[in-house]
């Protein structure tokens, strides 16, 4: 009786263990996996900046379109944002989101009247243990647009 046991144990184990692996690979995909994309898309200057350069027009990325250069796991993060779920979704304590972001620099656009657009930051990937955090931010606008930064503002890709 006591062989059985050790190996129903043993078992348990074993199943536990494989249930973290998967879940260990799907973390790692969402969060260093790609879109498939061949690379980052050429970037243009943006009207009023000097440093920062964007990329995408006013309808980039509507309707369900991704943008070129953007990570997949930078979609699934606006999603959460959308949701209201993100930064407390990422279940990783440090991670940040909501956060004022003042586009001092002009590197983001007004409104086409020329209004100013309040503009909020979101870390696009959860902080890890025992590390900063990453360069990767989603900017989100009061007029309803989402850019992606992966280099710590210096280039925005217009998510939508």
């Amino acid at each position: 009786m006591s062989a059985r046991r050790s190996q129903a144990r043993l078992r348990a184990g074993l199943s536990a263990l494989a249930g973290l692996l998967v879940l260990a690979v799907v973390v790692l995909v969402a969060v260093f996996g790609g879109d498939g994309s061949p690379g980052p898309a050429p970037r243009t200057s943006a009207t009023g900046t000097a440093a920062a350069t964007v990329t995408g027009s006013a309808g980039a990325a509507t309707g369900g379109a991704r943008a070129a250069g953007v990570p997949a796991a930078a979609y699934a993060t606006l999603k959460l944002i959308d949701a209201g779920d993100w930064p407390e979704g990422a279940h990783a304590p440090g991670t940040k989101g909501g956060t004022v972001w003042q586009n001092r620099g002009g590197s983001l656009p007004r409104t086409a009247d020329g209004a100013k657009v309040t503009y909020l930051e979101w870390d696009v990937n959860p902080k890890r243990p025992g590390r900063s955090r990453d360069a990767q931010r989603i900017v989100t606008g009061s007029d309803g647009s989402a850019w992606y930064t992966g280099d710590h503002y210096s280039t925005f890709t217009r998510m939508r």
